[in-house]
C-alpha cells in the first residue's frame, strides 16, 4: 500500500472489475449503466491491459528468471483478467469477447 492509502492503479481497477461483474452476475446486466453493461466492462478491461496475451505467455514460460518488477507486471495482468470467464459468458460474439478469449487461456498460464 502507498503512504496515502491508496494501492497500486491495477489493484483499483481489479477490485472495480470483481464488484462490476458481481454486480451483473448477481442483479442482471444493465445496458443503460456503464458500470452494469458487460459490454463496457469487457472495454475497460481491455484498456487497463498493458500487453498482449502472446507477450504475456511468453514472459510466463519463465517467470521464475525475470525481474521481480516483471513478475508484478504479470501478477497484474492475471488478476485484472480474474472475471474474464463469467464476463465472457454475457459478451455476444465479436471482437472484444474474441480478445478476451485470448486472456483466458493465458491466465492459467500467469504466476
Amino acid at each position: 500500500m502507498l503512504a496515502d492509502g491508496e494501492g497500486h492503479p491495477a489493484r483499483a481497477a481489479h477490485q472495480d472489475f470483481m464488484l462490476r461483474m458481481w454486480v451483473i452476475d448477481s442483479l442482471g446486466p444493465d445496458a443503460t449503466d456503464p458500470d452494469w453493461n458487460p459490454d463496457a466492462l469487457a472495454v475497460d478491461t481491455l484498456d487497463a491491459l498493458t500487453i498482449t496475451p502472446a507477450e504475456a505467455a511468453a514472459l510466463a514460460d519463465g517467470w521464475r528468471g525475470l525481474a521481480i518488477e516483471q513478475i508484478r507486471m504479470l501478477r497484474w495482468h492475471k488478476n485484472l483478467t480474474a472475471h474474464l470467464e463469467t464476463l465472457i459468458g454475457y459478451l455476444a460474439p465479436g471482437h472484444s469477447r474474441d480478445q478476451l478469449l485470448a486472456w483466458t487461456s493465458t491466465r492459467r498460464a500467469l504466476p
